[in-house]
Parts: C-alpha cells; structure tokens; sequence
C-alpha cells in the first residue's frame, strides 16, 4: 500500500495555487501565446528560441501565427516571456504524478477513508479537464472565455483537493473544536455560504475575462479611472467600458452580500469558524478594492503595473478559498 497522509492533499492545493499566480503572470507578460503549440513550445522542448527560430515555425506554420508577427513580421517573444508559459506547463506537469499517486493511496485506502476515494477521483478528472482546457486556451489564442474557463477548473481543482483532506481527516474522527460547526447550523448556514462562494467566483472570472480582452484601460488612467469611470459616474457605452462598470458592481454586490452575510451568520448561529473565515474573506476583499483601484491609479499610458495585477489576482482568489473552506466545513460534516 502507497504512503499517504491527508496533509498531501493540502500540499498539492498549495502547488496548484502556484499554478494559478503563474498563470496569472502569464497574462501579465503578454505571454499567453508565447509557445504557439502545446505540450511543446515551438516544436521543442526549451524556452530559450530564438527570434529567428520563432519566426520560422510561424511561417511553416501559418495556422498556428500569432497575430503580432501577422502584422509585424519582425516581430518575437523575449525569452522572459517564453519562460513564463514554460513554467506554468511545467508545474501542471509536476502537479501531475503527485496527484496520481494521492489518487491511488487514497483508493487503496476506500474503506477506512468512506468518500475521499470518490472526492480524489472528482479532483483528478478536473486536473485533466484542466490540461485539455490549458491546450485549447493555445488554439484560440487566449480567447477571454478560454482564459476565464481555464482559472474556473483550476478554481475547483483547489477546493477539489481541499475536500479531500477535510473527508480523509473527518474519517479519522471529530475535527478540533475551534472547527466545528453544530450540524444544525451548519445545515441552516451552508445555502448562504453557498450563495457567497458563487460571487466570488463570478467576480473573479468577470476580472479574467476583462483582463484578458485588454479593457483594463478603458477608464483611462490616474485618479480619473478611479473610482470613477473617465473620471465621470455615467461613461460611454463602449464594450471596454460597460466591462469594466459590470466588474466594479460586481464588487460592490459581493462587498455588500460579505458584509451582510456575515453578520446573518452570527445572528443565526453564532460566532464560529464559518463566521471567523466570511470575516476573513471580507477583510481581504476590502484590501482587494484598494489594490485594484491603485492598478489603475499608477498605470501610465498604456504602462500598467505588473506586480499589482498579480497581487489583485492572488487577494480575489485567497477572498474565494476563505468561502470555499467555509462552505466545505459546513456541508462535509453533514455527510457523515
């Protein structure tokens, strides 16, 4: 019988959080199509190619030309860019076998573990799903659906794995006190917790799509992108624009139904973990505004602080792992 011990599903849950901040960095660098193919990166295996050689794989390849070098034949990714796609498909690789092994040791162990083989196998058919969706986010060129698509599965790959630590440890008897949850507040808890899990959610996958379709700017730049909009209340009704209004009132809904979903949950139930982690997440929510707003105050013409970007990323996906907990610690428990 293969080694295992809950705490794997925890480490690989960190490893696709990894995953996830250099995808997000991808972006960043306009590195998304920097390895037009997929497993391979201009036919090899390497991230350091040469102008040259990219641009003859382009002209063998006409299908697969990215625009830039269709408009711009002396056009080439820099070797920073390519590493940073080559890196992201490096870590899905290694997550891989780990994952593999999890998946067996906990199959192996299907009796004493009731439940966590299922939730493992759940989590690895989202780990290839993620693959598959990796490889058709290269052939539509990072279309902004794929991009979002693609941080949807990797979303619920994490809580995936996360589940599947909380069954395996909750098989080994009760869960430490300061995270229980009484089952009847759980079972009167868990629909709204549910309900916050979803905003986040979709907060973050309207932010990916906005980013990915290049809109970040159509508020301008400086203390007139922010808060307002072209520094006015009521902009245009440009695409970039009208994307760019649907994600702040997005975030003023999930701020608001953060706020006062945490205070229900204390009226109805009391404080606890659930209430401790909605806090939490509302806490860095409230950061996560400001991180934002300042993305767009320090941009400089078409210059946008990459560090910023990548942090705003990172706050919205730690505000949707405080719920996703929250919501697992109240549904679980009630299984057995």
């Amino acid at each position: 019988m293969l080694p295992w011990n809950h705490r794997l599903p925890l480490a690989l849950a960190a490893l696709a959080m990894l995953i996830i901040i250099t995808g997000g960095w991808v972006r960043i660098a306009d590195a998304g199509e920097s390895c037009p193919d997929w497993p391979a990166c201009f036919g090899g295996w390497q991230f350091d190619v040469p102008s040259g050689e990219q641009q003859a794989w382009w002209a063998e390849h006409p299908g697969e030309a990215d625009r830039r070098w269709l408009d711009d034949p002396e056009f080439a990714y820099s070797t920073g860019q390519i590493f940073t796609e080559w890196l992201h498909r490096l870590l899905v690789g290694l997550i891989a076998l780990p994952v593999l092994w999890s998946h067996y040791a906990v199959w192996q162990r299907r009796a004493a573990l009731p439940g966590a083989a299922e939730a493992h196998l759940h989590a690895t058919l989202l780990l290839l799903a993620q693959a598959a969706v990796g490889a058709i986010t290269v052939g539509f060129d990072n279309a902004p659906w794929s991009v979002a698509l693609h941080l949807l599965l990797a979303l619920a790959f994490v809580t995936a794995l996360l589940r599947v630590a909380l069954m395996a440890r909750l098989a080994e008897g009760p869960l430490p006190e300061r995270f229980r949850v009484p089952r009847e507040v759980a079972s009167q808890q868990a629909r709204l917790v549910a309900g916050l899990v979803l905003a986040a959610l979709a907060l973050l996958l309207v932010g990916a799509w906005l980013a990915t379709g290049y809109h970040r700017g159509a508020c301008g730049g400086g203390w007139e992108a922010w808060p307002l909009c072209e520094g006015t209340l009521l902009p245009g009704l440009e695409l970039g624009v009208m994307a760019q209004m649907l994600h702040r009132l997005l975030a003023v809904g999930v701020g608001a139904a953060l706020f006062w979903g945490g205070q229900w949950l204390r009226n109805n139930g009391g404080r606890s973990v659930v209430t401790r982690l909605v806090d939490g997440a509302l806490g860095v929510f409230i950061l996560n505004l400001f991180v934002g707003g300042f993305y767009l105050v320090m941009a400089s013409d078409s210059d946008y602080p990459g560090w910023l970007s990548l942090l705003h990323l990172l706050l919205g996906v730690v505000t949707f792992l405080h719920l996703a907990v929250a919501w697992l610690l109240c549904t679980e428990p009630l299984r057995g």
